[in-house]
């Protein structure tokens, strides 16, 4: 709901009551050989179920200026449900329930525009305190993929967007991301993880990019987009194995277009990662119990070209 206080002030809010039920019955993972039969039983028949009810709500503060712009501020507790683990395959272990996640979230932030609408400047920073984080471990021995919670973790940051249009033909837009991210108390596969950082979390992010209309005239319009992406190093688990951290990459790309002037045909030449960077999206521990690591490797250099028709 929302409640003009004044002009300029708008208060803004809302309260949710959530009641969860789950039971998941009569699972099992069985093992089959080439001809269907039955040569292991992985996981045998199993019941699972959890009940949990839960709060949550927002208020939040909205202040427009004189100029237009807009200062906000709010306030809210997020919840996540239990979950059962959808990822059960060959071991019994790995069918678990995480318990509820809960977050405590503030932030403020302020939509600006400025010289005639043709710069817009979006900022924010925000504070998560979690309670019972969900996320998927694997077991480094056995590769078991168990639910698990964190008790207590915490992010903090900010970002921003910019968008500069000086001409009809010239727009440059960036964005940045700072982040802080710790697990305040947990353990992980045996290991005190508190102190370390989540997963999939790179202090800052930076991207950037400029869409240029060379010509346009009554048949085509041709513009190019060269486009450039960056991240700082980031871990893919949260024990923060120092072997398995991906250092910071950039990359870089981009596209070519040529659109008739109804916007019905288009042709884009693009390309992406020119410089070839060599990069992880996702490593997995198995070094204990396999002997090697799980990696998801990044695309290399891919050049495309994309036909398009409107009907």
């Amino acid at each position: 709901m929302k409640y003009k206080l004044t002009d300029a002030l708008t208060v803004r809010g809302g309260l949710r009551y959530t009641h969860d039920t789950g039971v998941q019955s009569g699972f099992r993972s069985d093992a089959l050989g080439v001809d269907n039969s039955l040569v292991a039983t992985l996981i045998p028949p199993s019941a699972l179920r959890y009940k949990n009810n839960n709060v949550s709500g927002k208020i939040g503060f909205d202040y427009k200026l004189a100029s237009g712009d807009l200062l906000y501020a709010s306030f809210s507790k997020g919840y996540r449900a239990p979950s059962f683990n959808a990822q059960a395959f060959f071991d019994p272990s790995e069918l678990s329930v995480a318990k509820a996640e809960k977050v405590t979230s503030y932030e403020v932030g302020a939509k600006t525009q400025f010289w005639d609408r043709r710069v817009t400047l979006n900022m924010a920073a925000f504070y998560y305190d979690y309670r019972n984080q969900q996320f998927i471990n694997v077991d480094p021995t056995t590769a078991a993929q168990t639910l698990l919670n964190i008790p207590k973790s915490r992010i903090y940051g900010a970002e921003a967007e910019l968008t500069v249009r000086p001409t009809d033909t010239f727009t440059f837009h960036g964005g940045l991301g700072l982040l802080s991210t710790k697990i305040i108390r947990g353990d992980v596969s045996g290991t005190d993880v508190s102190g370390r950082r989540l997963s999939n979390a790179p202090s800052l992010t930076f991207n950037a990019g400029i869409d240029l209309t060379v010509f346009k005239n009554d048949a085509l319009t041709f513009s190019i987009h060269p486009d450039l992406s960056y991240q700082s190093n980031q871990f893919f688990e949260v024990i923060n194995v120092p072997r398995l951290r991906q250092s910071s990459y950039a990359l870089v790309g981009g596209h070519v277009d040529l659109e008739t002037a109804d916007g019905r045909y288009s042709l884009s030449v693009w390309a992406k990662n020119l410089g070839n960077k060599f990069y992880f999206t996702s490593r997995v521990d198995l070094l204990a119990g396999f002997g090697f690591d799980y990696n998801h490797i990044g695309n290399p250099r891919t050049f495309g070209v994309t036909l398009g028709a409107k009907f």
